[in-house]
């Protein structure tokens, strides 16, 4: 934070967490920490500028910023149904926002999803106070991410009808990339094989994401799309393994950009 600003400190423990910790009297000590180092800080519990926000577990607390807030009404408990555009291959909210928050998006930044299908990355990013940006091969499913997003109030910098391997960016840089790519009976993949629309797809976003920054992507374990990733110049990070049914477990996998 910069000099001058006002702030406050919150504490909240995990289920009963260190409950020797009087998590009051912490938000005191991190806060008297603050305002001996930041000249001009000033404390105000009520609209402050910048927000500290701890978590505490078992031995252990995570300090960071607050950098937005979903507003109330708009949870992870989507509804109403019968007025959002719906897709058997949609990505459930949860999800999305994990998978989201797996690519480490910041403040101001563009994220993009190129295979946005019902905008279920797109919608959670916008609540996260992200800006987005959606492209879909098919027609229908860019309009129903539009209504999505609409529905929840965000507006994308842009929305097209494009194929994810040729996207129209020129001179344009993303932040972060969360997708997932088609794959399964319920999706097209315009007849090109699951492997080499992944592979196309990496080769498309390497001219688009900024150095040093994400994609996370989900994509059937089979594909073994570590090893896509790593050819086409991609920094493996993590994967994540989801269990889906008897055919299909899922590779949550996260990559940064060389």
């Amino acid at each position: 934070m910069s000099d001058a600003e006002t702030f406050a400190v919150r504490v909240r423990r995990v289920r009963g967490s260190s409950p020797e910790i009087d998590s009051l009297a912490l938000e005191k000590e991190i806060g008297d920490i603050i305002l001996r180092n930041v000249s001009g800080a000033r404390v105000d519990l009520k609209a402050p500028q910048t927000t500290f926000f701890g978590i505490l577990t078992d031995g252990r607390l995570l300090l960071g910023l607050k950098m937005a807030q979903v507003k109330p009404g708009k949870s992870l408990e989507r509804g109403p149904r019968s007025k959002m555009f719906l897709h058997s291959a949609a990505m459930p909210a949860k999800l999305a926002r994990c998978m989201v928050n797996l690519a480490q998006p910041r403040t101001g930044d563009l994220v993009l999803d190129p295979f946005c299908g019902t905008g279920s990355f797109l919608v959670e990013s916008g609540l996260m106070g992200f800006r987005v940006l959606g492209f879909d091969v098919k027609r229908f499913m860019v309009e129903g991410s539009l209504r999505n997003l609409s529905l929840f109030g965000i507006e994308p910098e842009g929305m097209a009808v494009a194929d994810a391997r040729l996207a129209p960016l020129s001179g344009v840089s993303v932040d972060c990339v969360v997708t997932d790519p088609p794959y399964g009976t319920s999706t097209t993949t315009l007849g090109v094989d699951t492997g080499r629309v992944v592979e196309s797809f990496f080769a498309a976003v390497s001219g688009i994401l900024r150095k040093g920054r994400r994609v996370c992507l989900a994509a059937p374990e089979t594909i073994r799309v570590k090893e896509i990733g790593e050819r086409s110049g991609f920094k493996h990070i993590e994967s994540h393994f989801i269990y889906i049914h008897r055919s299909l477990t899922r590779d949550i996998a996260v990559f940064e950009r060389g």
